[in-house]
């Protein structure tokens, strides 16, 4: 149970207790419970890209603290917060260097623990992450119809009146909740039973409106892609595809055509169209922020200026450039393509691969655009990815062996 609430609270980054997330506290208690109820049986063992991954975190952050980056160049970086005001770095290195490598290692574990034990942990957890995207895009769209302002009051987080970051700490990771949610909801409706259909419905329903809530430029085009791709590599899509393709182009056609009011909606709100200050400003900030990340990995291409400015640029392959060098973006990759390649290898053998493969496709595309490095929820589904080998056979639609492991508070 404990790490189906870790899957479920991940997406919540915005929520914190005491200054903790409860996501992150949460995967720590379940990597304790298996730890100490697992000592005398054999581990799961986590791919190697995994393990590369953190490797590379682990070296950025110790060479850093033996030999830091030159004060004054640190000092002379411009440095801009959410909103588009200078301000100054109050991250430090080792601080996010451990915030970011035990997740990277700890939640692919917790969940290849939870395979083991319960034989359809895997799909629980998946589902879980789908549900907590929901349940913030939920609060997101309450609070941009103006009907609850539950989202602030739990974050804090201030924007302006018609875009809402939920319960994350900012518009754009709504957006990535909700883009990277989105196959695993289509998924769950398109399984045999009406109650899986219903309620995968209701998620994918709710990631559509999640982005929309966010106001996501990036997360509006993405969603786009990954709706596409789930069509195309679920199963019980590909069957239906040329009638959704058909109806899509439809109401298309009406949004923009029939009802040009409407159209012209959807895309303010999604800040693709009509004329937003805000847009202008955003871009002014991604390019600036973008050109001081360049900079870093011009002053240090090999190890970075240091991982206390690794969610500064509006990009997360520049990001791990300028805050880990060569080494943290060469360790990135493999994690990212070695995620693709195992749930690619299996999306024939089973069927929870094709959700997957396009979530942490979605995501590895929504990278370029937005996010942060460092965030735990962006790596949810590649953490998926890795505890697929630990998943037992399936059935053809994806049901565990009818003879389930006793489930206890470790799942």
């Amino acid at each position: 149970m404990t790490t189906y609430l870790t899957a479920v609270a991940t997406p919540w980054n915005g929520w914190l207790f005491g200054g903790l997330r409860l996501g992150d506290v949460l995967l720590l208690l379940a990597l304790l419970l298996f730890a100490g109820t697992d000592l005398g049986n054999p581990w799961p063992r986590l791919p190697g890209w995994v393990w590369a991954f953190g490797t590379t975190i682990l070296v950025v952050t110790v060479a850093h603290e033996v030999i830091p980056t030159d004060p004054l160049f640190l000092a002379q970086r411009v440095v801009v917060d959410a909103a588009g005001q200078r301000t100054i770095e109050i991250a430090t290195n080792l601080g996010v260097g451990a915030k970011f490598l035990v997740p990277i290692v700890a939640m692919p574990l917790i969940f290849m623990f939870a395979q083991q034990h319960t034989a359809n942990a895997l799909r629980r957890c998946m589902i879980g992450f789908a549900t907590g995207s929901a349940i913030s895009a939920g609060l997101a769209v309450a609070q941009v119809l103006g009907v609850s302002n539950l989202a602030t009051t739990l974050t804090g987080v201030l924007v302006s009146t018609d875009r809402s970051a939920g319960l994350t700490v900012h518009p754009n990771f709504l957006a990535t909740t909700c883009v990277m949610a989105l196959p695993m909801a289509l998924w769950l409706a398109a399984r045999p039973t009406l109650r899986e259909r219903l309620t995968g419905s209701a998620l994918a329903v709710a990631q559509l409106v999640g982005v929309y809530s966010s106001g996501s430029r990036g997360g509006a085009a993405i969603m786009v892609l990954v709706a596409l791709g789930s069509f195309v590599l679920i199963p019980a899509y590909r069957r239906i595809l040329p009638t959704v393709s058909l109806l899509l182009a439809l109401g298309a056609a009406f949004a923009f055509v029939a009802q040009p009011g409407l159209g012209r909606a959807v895309l303010k709100a999604v800040r693709l169209g009509g004329e937003d200050s805000s847009v202008t400003g955003s871009d002014q900030v991604r390019a600036e922020v973008g050109a001081q990340g360049i900079r870093d990995f011009k002053h240090s291409p090999i190890d970075g200026v240091g991982l206390q400015v690794a969610a500064e640029a509006h990009n997360v392959y520049i990001q791990a450039m300028a805050s880990g060098g060569l080494l943290l973006l060469v360790g990135l990759l493999i994690f990212t393509v070695g995620g693709l390649v195992r749930s690619g290898r299996l999306l024939r053998e089973h069927p929870l691969a094709p959700p997957l493969f396009v979530a942490a496709f979605g995501g590895a595309v929504l990278a370029s655009l937005e996010n942060s490095l460092t965030d735990r929820l962006a790596y949810v589904p590649l953490a998926l990815c890795a505890a697929l080998s630990a998943v037992p056979a399936l059935s053809a639609d994806g049901d565990p062996p009818t003879t389930d492991p006793i489930e206890d508070g470790r799942a």
